[in-house]
């Protein structure tokens, strides 16, 4: 995982949410010292649908850290998905200390998915993937330099 802005973060999110809150049942709950907390708004008319679900992480204490994370799901009349926005956005605390947590976390889910399937077998890399379709929406000052 590189930036916020990458799929493997958006991979690796989901992965730490269904393991701290499998069902995503709870609003706030605790994994390996973060606090999360869930917030999902939506609103339906004739013509269009929308959910934007929030969902904020904080570490306590003294190397702490505040994360935004927000995925935004739009539906036409026809129920089919037409739009889909992810992005992330740091609101305290050291980006380092953030990103240290969020790889370590990561390796961890590697590690024991590797083990579950065997040695042969590794997730698959996000960041290795082509961008697909989705808008992705980040500051400039994570955008990595073209070759």
């Amino acid at each position: 995982m590189k930036t916020l802005a990458r799929p493997s973060f958006f991979r690796t999110f989901d992965l730490l949410l269904s393991r701290g809150n499998p069902g995503l049942k709870r609003i706030r709950w605790s994994f390996d010292g973060v606090d999360f907390e869930r917030e999902r708004h939506s609103f339906t008319s004739a013509r269009h649908s929308i959910v934007i679900e929030i969902v904020t992480l904080e570490r306590r204490g003294r190397r702490g850290w505040r994360l935004m994370v927000t995925k935004e799901f739009w539906w036409g009349p026809d129920d089919k998905p037409f739009k889909t926005l992810r992005w992330a956005k740091p609101l305290g605390g050291q980006r380092s200390d953030l990103m240290t947590w969020l790889r370590s976390k990561e390796a961890e889910m590697d590690r024991a998915l590797a083990e579950e399937f065997g040695n042969d077998l590794t997730s698959p890399r996000a960041d290795d993937q082509r961008e697909t379709s989705a808008t992705w929406e980040y500051d400039e000052s994570e955008e990595e330099p073209t070759s």
